[in-house]
């Protein structure tokens, strides 16, 4: 198998599989959904102009980056895609685990007198939190062999 067959992730017949009915207005009804709600954000919630234009400038990034993982996958950037669900999800719940676990025992005000590292620590222990995540991103990455779900490949 060639190296481009490799990174394109072909299915088992080593050919592309056809995209569904929907796809094409899903993504333009996503297109107009992000526009309208600006709109709408403008002129019934009265939000600054600047504020809405760097959401839809944001949201626009975020709708590009999700078509480019559907349309060109690769095991490449869906490594980075687990690796990334491991840090912001994942290693989020760690460390709301971890803060209510320091709320519980008192373990951060522990911590905080231990000067002058205390708050380095602490922010250390926060840190290797989200670390962990990114591996447990890429443990269920490697389970799944870095195949998103619901892709078409």
């Amino acid at each position: 198998m060639s190296e481009k067959n490799n990174e394109n992730l072909p299915n088992q017949n080593d050919q592309k599989p056809s995209k569904p009915k929907w796809w094409k207005p899903f993504w333009i009804l996503t297109a107009i959904s992000m526009v309208g709600s600006g709109v709408f954000s403008y002129f019934f919630l009265h939000t600054e102009f600047v504020r809405i234009i760097f959401y839809e400038i944001l949201f626009s990034l975020v709708l590009g980056g999700a078509y480019y993982f559907r349309v060109r996958p690769s095991k490449k950037v869906n490594k980075i895609v687990f690796i990334l669900f491991g840090i912001t999800p994942i290693g989020f719940g760690l460390w709301i685990i971890y803060a209510v676990m320091c709320g519980l025992s008192n373990f951060c005000q522990f911590l905080n007198n231990l000067r002058p590292y205390g708050v380095w620590l602490n922010l250390t222990f926060q840190i290797i939190l989200f670390i962990i995540g990114g591996f447990i991103g890429n443990w269920i990455g490697k389970k799944r062999d870095y195949r998103i779900p619901f892709s078409l490949y």
